[in-house]
């Protein structure tokens, strides 16, 4: 993305918090972004499209955030789960952009409508597939339907706690949901009972990069296989290189705003030619997610 969209992007994003959505026009973002209307429209061709990317924007340094609590850890860890459900919550208090979301499902606009539905069952799968690194594989048939009453209890029973008692507690909070969702799980596991079967969630996310934004998730889950792995295979000596370039690739793919692509390739070819990783499956994953994020980052 070339420096003056971005610009627009942020321009546009100040003015929807400030203004709302239904309030501010393409008038509005042009005088403030200081662009002409052809530019405008060479960048976005609607409103709708600037604030798909000004949302894209957002849950990208959300995610991010979210992520990198991740970074070194064994992904079935409780605590950083509990610890990412806090930084959601924290931050549907605290960002406003939270609360624009309100204002555009107000608008009649259903192709926006529609983007924000599908963000909502993003975030439900990245819910379910982070109750499978805690619980299991072996649970997943259930756990669309257990993602949607956990996400539920977070946002419906948060609100009136932190009404009522404000958010000093928020960690217990997060606690009480999470070990209220795993006796569902037990109870409808057990008894094999299901209401959502995991094949819905193909109705409503799209196929690709984006579709997993858990590209960003899956890519740190088979990092940290790789790493595992490693450490339980080789010696320090042995080792300390791999994890050197594992971690550069992360860092480029993770952190940096211009990232070197080149050097990505670089990098993943290297490893590609070590018999070790020839011989782990989890690296032909680990290849495949690269070369798709390579893709978009070089078109």
């Amino acid at each position: 993305m070339n420096e003056r969209k971005r610009q627009v992007i942020t321009h546009a994003k100040r003015l929807f918090l400030e203004k709302g959505y239904r309030n501010t026009s393409i008038q509005d973002i042009l005088e403030d972004s200081n662009i002409s209307r052809g530019t405008f429209y060479n960048y976005f061709p609607s409103k709708v499209d600037l604030f798909k990317a000004v949302y894209d924007s957002f849950l990208e340094e959300h995610h991010a955030r979210r992520d990198e609590l991740l970074f070194g850890h064994d992904l079935g860890d409780m605590e950083i789960f509990i610890g990412q459900l806090k930084l959601h919550i924290t931050s549907s208090f605290h960002n406003r952009f939270f609360l624009l979301i309100d204002d555009v499902m107000s608008s009649n606009e259903q192709d926006v409508k529609d983007f924000i539905k599908q963000t909502r069952w993003l975030y439900i799968n990245w819910l379910r597939n982070r109750l499978a690194d805690v619980f299991g594989d072996d649970k997943k048939p259930y756990l669309l339907d257990c993602a949607i009453i956990l996400g539920s209890l977070l946002q419906h029973y948060m609100w009136f706690y932190v009404t009522a008692k404000g958010e000093e507690r928020i960690d217990e909070v997060i606690r009480y949901c999470v070990r209220a969702v795993e006796v569902i799980l037990e109870d409808v596991s057990e008894k094999d009972r299901q209401m959502l079967e995991p094949e819905v969630l193909d109705s409503f996310i799209p196929a690709g990069p984006k579709g997993s934004r858990d590209l960003r998730y899956e890519f740190l889950q088979k990092m940290n296989q790789l790493k595992r792995t490693i450490g339980h295979d080789l010696e320090e000596h042995e080792r300390s290189g791999y994890v050197q370039m594992l971690d550069f690739i992360q860092d480029e793919m993770m952190h940096q705003r211009h990232p070197r692509p080149v050097l990505v390739k670089t990098i993943l070819d290297s490893l590609s030619r070590e018999r070790y990783f020839q011989r782990l499956d989890v690296f032909d994953r680990f290849k495949e997610l690269v070369g798709i994020w390579l893709e978009n980052v070089t078109e």
